[in-house]
Formats: structure tokens, C-alpha cells, sequence
């Protein structure tokens, strides 16, 4: 039976982050109930693509470590009703230091959380005032060795890439997290998106972002540093052996995944068809669905479906095997492909070719973006 995952997206924060333009709204101390909806639409999909196999949860946001603890308890074991779910099914919470205690973390290990996913983004006072994080250094750490009591998965999210940032500041970074004993990393290069307030400060000329030659720098001296520590599995990602997140690879290998909450999507497998699901950003249009029992839901292509995998597939370290990209899209990867210019990606060593499979070299990882535009057809 097809493997699949399900993201639940809890759409509030105390404050808004000013990098952040993921779908999220700043809703101070009253945290918004929105379980009855997260429920009826977990039991939506069950009604329509049936008991499907769980292999992992993921609660992303936004800042799920906000939601009640009972809360996260009534949508594990509704999924546990309606879904085969694994025995050893991975189950993460992102978290905000600042917004859990002891106690707290105590509580969401009891109820069924077995993996966290634990933003601190940087061990930098004044860094983490500029992205606008309302945690310090000192939080951060102490979230980390309280987790540790109860989690033995436990991953932490960085960016770096900062205005500003030196290479050394960034290196102090990674030398404290890999003393902190954690499994997992995800280290993002800072994106400015547009209309955040990030975007504002470079387009009013208040900063300049941080030249490419050090951000590749940064980058590469990372995957040095964290070769023997923490094996590199994906483009952003590093993890000891055996704490993979299986949730993302999920994503990254082209598999299904139910997509439940406002601006939640998912991509199901139907008998012979693909599906793609797209939920409302507005959340009252989201609840207005969800009452109509309505689940925004259109066959996905197959051209589509492998154009994802192409891009997906080429973030992990081990790349597309040909013969897999195939049965899971039913296109042949050479036939998504201009083949002049991806031989030439090949010639440059930007990608590495073998008989059966492509992986992204060293060198095109800091390019991979530039090289899908460039060889996708």
C-alpha cells in the first residue's frame, strides 16, 4: 500500500517574523480554536480517497507550538481512527522557543508528538531582533536542553545569509548547535520575499542584502563543517544517521501527502489518477468549505506532477533515479528535459550522470535553482 503523509497547518503566531511570508497572522496572547475544523477535515478526505496509510504528521505554521496540548491529542487519534497509521509513524511539531515550557513539552511528548522541529534561526541576539523573532539566545537553548528531557528527534532551523553577517558569525552558529547534542538540521539561506517587511527595508535602501560570493562561502564552508557531524541528505538539510525527516522526504521523493488547514496543499493518489489539493489562504474561506464539506480538489497532470519531481528530486544529495521518476510520474525523465542544455549541465559538472540516476554536484548545489530553469523544458 502507497505511503502517504498528512501537514496540518495552524495558521497564527504571537508576531509576525520579518522575513516570513509564509500564510500566517499575528494573533497575540488569544490563540483561535480551530479544531472542530481541522477534524471534519481530516474525516473529509478519509470520506472521499478512503483509509489511506500514514507514515507521517507534520504540525507546521505558523507557530503550532501554541495550540493546547489536548487539541494536538484529538487530531492524532482522529487520524489514528480513520487512517492505517505505522507503528513507527514520525510525528513533528514545529516549535517557537518562546512559547513552550517544561511542562508544555512534557505535555506534547505525552500525547504523541515523537519529533521536534525547533526554530531558533540563529544564536545572535541582534540577528534575532532583525528577523523580528520575540526569542533569545538564552531561549533558545534553554528550549533545546529542556526538549532533550523527553525527545531524542529533535531538528533546528537556521538562516544565515543575514545583511551583515560575517562567515565568522555564522561558523559560531553551527559550532554551538553541534555541541547541543540535536539530530537535525535545516539551514536556510535568508530569501528576501516580496512585501514582507524585509522586502520594504531593501527596497527603501535601509539595508543591502549580503553579496552572493560570501552567502556561497557561508555555504560551502557549512557542508565542510558539517560533513562528519551531520551528513548533508538535501540541499538545505543534514541530519545523523537514521534522523532523516521522513515527512520531507516524503515531499522530496514525489509522494502523496494530505494537506489539511488554511493555505494547506496536498498531492493524492486515487486508483490511476494523481490529485492536487489547494485550500483557501483566507481562512474564512477555508471554514466556509469546510462547512459546505467542500475539498478543493483538481487531477493533477502528469506533465505537472513530474515537472515537481524534477525540481523535488534534484534537492537530495542521492538525486532521481530514472526508473522510479518514471513509475511515479509515468513520464520519462528525458522527455522533461532539454537534453543539449542538460548535457551540458552535465559537461560543466553542475550534474553528476550515472546509468540509472542524477544527483546535482557539489558546485550546482549553490546554482540548483538557475539549473532547472535552465535544462526544464
Amino acid at each position: 500500500m502507497r505511503k502517504n503523509s498528512i501537514y496540518i497547518h495552524f495558521p497564527y503566531c504571537l508576531r509576525k517574523c520579518n522575513y516570513c511570508d509564509f500564510v500566517s497572522f499575528p494573533c497575540g496572547e488569544n490563540v483561535p480554536d480551530l479544531m472542530e475544523y481541522y477534524l471534519k477535515e481530516i474525516e473529509l478526505y478519509q470520506q472521499k480517497f478512503g483509509r489511506k496509510k500514514i507514515s507521517s504528521i507534520y504540525f507546521g505554521g505558523g507557530t503550532p507550538s501554541l495550540l493546547p496540548s489536548n487539541v494536538i491529542e484529538a487530531i492524532i487519534e482522529k487520524i489514528y481512527r480513520l487512517y492505517d497509521v505505522d507503528d513507527d509513524v514520525e510525528i513533528t511539531l514545529e516549535v517557537n522557543p518562546k512559547t513552550v515550557s517544561d511542562k508544555k513539552l512534557s505535555e506534547f511528548y505525552k500525547v504523541g508528538i515523537n519529533r521536534l522541529s525547533i526554530g531558533v534561526q540563529s544564536f545572535d541576539d541582534d540577528e534575532l531582533r532583525f528577523l523580528g523573532r520575540i526569542h533569545s539566545s538564552d531561549d533558545a537553548v534553554e528550549c533545546i536542553e529542556s526538549a532533550k528531557k523527553y525527545f531524542e528527534n529533535i531538528n533546528c532551523d537556521f538562516i544565515y545569509a543575514l545583511p551583515n553577517q560575517s562567515l565568522e558569525k555564522w561558523q559560531k552558529n553551527l559550532e554551538k548547535i553541534t555541541k547541543l547534542d540535536v539530530k537535525h538540521l535545516s539551514l536556510y539561506e535568508l530569501i528576501i520575499e516580496p512585501k514582507t517587511p524585509l522586502w520594504l527595508w531593501v527596497k527603501n535602501g535601509k539595508i543591502k542584502p549580503i553579496s552572493e560570493s560570501v552567502a556561497k562561502k557561508m555555504y560551502e564552508w557549512t557542508n565542510h563543517f558539517l560533513r562528519d557531524k551531520f551528513p548533508q541528505y538535501e540541499i538545505s538539510n543534514y541530519a545523523k544517521k537514521g534522523f532523516e525527516s521522513r515527512h520531507n522526504l516524503n515531499y522530496w521523493n514525489g509522494g502523496d501527502y494530505i494537506g489539511i488547514g488554511v493555505s494547506a496543499s496536498g498531492r493524492i493518489f486515487d486508483g490511476a489518477k494523481h490529485f492536487i489539493s489547494e485550500n483557501p489562504k483566507n481562512i474564512d474561506e477555508w471554514k466556509k468549505n469546510i462547512d459546505g464539506e467542500i475539498l478543493p480538489i483538481k487531477p493533477l497532470s502528469k506533465k505537472k506532477r513530474a515537472e515537481e519531481m524534477l525540481i523535488m528530486g534534484l534537492r537530495k544529495n542521492n538525486g532521481i533515479k530514472f526508473n522510479e521518476f518514471k513509475q511515479n510520474s509515468g513520464v520519462d525523465f528525458f522527455d522533461m528535459v532539454d537534453v543539449q542544455k542538460f548535457q551540458n549541465m552535465v559537461k560543466k559538472k553542475f550534474l553528476i550522470l550515472c546509468e540509472s540516476s542524477v544527483r546535482t554536484s557539489v558546485k550546482g548545489r549553490t546554482l540548483l535553482d538557475a539549473i532547472i530553469r535552465e535544462i526544464i523544458k
